[in-house]
């Protein structure tokens, strides 16, 4: 049974009522189980829709969160090599001081 459709919701519903209108009676029972399929159906529905909305939203966070990682990443290399660079400079200035 897929919940996603919503013929297979409301038929699964109405197959778990089918025992509330044995006790409630064919006076209530039709216009009860009808209004609380429409109910539960409706609820499904914007429960569903929120899910997607806060996937969505975790996706997209995700996203930014990769990005910031890999920019930091990125600046880290950079620095490291900088500095690399300037202990290089320094060995140079070193070895021609080491010259005089």
């Amino acid at each position: 049974m897929d919940f996603n459709k919503k013929d297979d919701r409301t038929k699964y519903l109405q197959d778990k009522f089918d025992n509330l209108l044995d006790v409630i009676g064919e006076n209530y029972g039709t216009a009860l189980m009808e209004e609380l399929v429409s109910r539960l159906s409706d609820t499904i529905d914007d429960f569903n829709k929120e899910m997607s909305n806060l996937f969505d939203s975790l996706k997209e966070r995700e996203k930014e969160r990769q990005k910031y990682l890999n920019d930091i990443s990125k600046k880290s290399k950079n620095k490291s090599k900088d500095e690399n660079e300037l202990t290089k400079w320094e060995e140079k200035l070193k070895k021609i001081e080491q010259s005089k």
